[in-house]
């Protein structure tokens, strides 16, 4: 990443906030239905369906924000990655998606369920395939490629865990999922704050590169 702009910088931090309230209003919505959801094998996703559950729908907005935030941010990697920044930012529109077409819950199958299931899905994938996408940038990038093996091995654990999903059965259904978006919006976190502190160093240092000449223009002035 080279030199920051003011809002590339507050794009990162912004992203780093937005993803950070999904899982806090997920919290809320366990206290608020505590008794009437069950974590263990319910669904994030049916957590609109009960007491409060219109939080859900600012949560998978802020989860959308945060998502095409990102998007924009790594789109100031040098050199920059053709796949990543299109993936995520098609997740973050499937997400705002997923925050007005609720899933079924209990309930019978319905084609509104269905559509939120595949949204769900086709999210999960674009945020592998891009998190894999971005091992080599980021080995190419001096900044960033601390984080590259790092991020071969979340998109890995990624990958284990979304087939746990299926594999934990009924009963441990909402279980392995939040062990998946852990697994996702953990990276994500580390990538927006990661982001931001480079930003904020390389910008707190610009102003340093013009004493010099602010300096010749005092004294040629005297």
């Amino acid at each position: 990443m080279n030199t920051v702009p003011h809002t590339q910088l507050s794009a990162a931090r912004a992203a780093f906030a937005c993803f950070a309230a999904f899982p806090l209003i997920v919290a809320v919505l366990h206290v608020l239905q505590a008794g009437q959801y069950h974590p263990l094998s319910q669904a994030v996703s049916e957590l609109a369906l009960g007491r409060g559950g219109w939080l859900m729908a600012i949560a998978f907005c802020s989860l959308g924000t945060g998502t095409l935030l990102l998007a924009v941010t790594l789109r100031r990697l040098d050199p920059q990655p053709r796949l990543a920044p299109w993936l995520i930012a098609i997740a973050a529109l499937l997400s705002y998606g997923s925050a007005f077409i609720h899933a079924d819950g209990s309930g019978p199958t319905t084609t509104h369920g269905q559509i939120h299931q595949g949204l769900g899905v086709a999210t999960f994938i674009l945020m592998i395939t891009s998190m894999f996408s971005l091992v080599r940038p980021f080995r190419r990038n001096p900044h960033w490629r601390p984080l590259a093996t790092p991020t071969l091995i979340w998109a890995l654990t990624a990958v284990a865990t979304f087939f746990l999903i299926p594999l934990g059965g009924s009963q441990y259904f909402g279980l392995s999922q939040k062990i998946f978006l852990t697994v996702i919006l953990s990276w994500a976190l580390t990538i927006t704050l990661r982001a931001s502190r480079l930003g904020s160093a390389e910008n707190s240092q610009q102003p340093n590169r013009h004493l010099p000449l602010e300096a010749e223009r005092g004294a040629a002035t005297n």
